[in-house]
């Protein structure tokens, strides 16, 4: 698939990223941000939110206080309800539609290589996936319901994953947040206690 030249920079950009954070050599780093962008390029094609532009939120905005009922507002009014705000809407919209995918698709990497380290250490399959889904956040729908937990552990909107990057992951204080964690049955159900509680950091 053709790639335009904001889309190359993007590839650069998580090969870069997959090499330097996810410790892959360098003709495997390339290998895997070229079919995982490819397969970005397709779903938001397939999704069609490709071409929409990047000020697209405004539309939905207006959507949602006129109360039409689509796929976008019933998106949107679900994460809202587990704390995103107008300005997580706002930036991930004026992200290029290639990149919100490669963001999806480069944590469910992280959270794969996490499982299968916990594997290597001997954990059970179940063990593992706990590993996972007490450590780690998962993206996607908010109104698809997972098989496991409760609607806390569900899916996180990918508006979070901005501030939960920045906030939690590469925070400094990531100790103290970890403790916290501890109370919480998954990574994703303690983002939407932070977040409820205005607690999630800016972006």
């Amino acid at each position: 698939m053709f790639l335009n030249n904001a889309e190359k920079i993007i590839l650069n950009s998580y090969i870069k990223t997959y090499i330097n954070s996810l410790k892959m050599d360098t003709k495997t780093a390339k290998e895997v941000a070229k079919a995982n962008i490819i397969k970005a390029k397709e779903t938001a094609i397939k999704e069609g939110i490709y071409n929409l532009p990047s000020d697209y939120w405004k539309e939905i905005f207006n959507m949602e206080r006129n109360n039409v009922d689509n796929a976008f507002t019933r998106y949107n009014k679900k994460a809202r309800e587990d704390g995103v705000k107008d300005e997580d809407f706002i930036y991930l919209w004026e992200t290029h539609p290639v990149e919100r995918f490669m963001l999806q698709e480069t944590q469910n990497i992280i959270n794969i290589n996490a499982h299968l380290t916990a594997l290597g250490e001997g954990k059970t399959n179940q063990e593992a996936t706990d590993i996972v889904r007490k450590n780690f956040p998962t993206y996607g729908n908010p109104n698809i319901k997972c098989n496991y937990g409760t609607e806390e552990d569900s899916p996180l909107p990918l508006e979070f994953v901005f501030k939960v990057n920045k906030n939690i992951i590469s925070n400094p204080n990531s100790d103290k947040l970890k403790e916290e964690l501890k109370n919480f049955s998954s990574f994703n159900a303690y983002v939407r206690y932070l977040a409820r509680g205005d607690r999630l950091g800016n972006l």
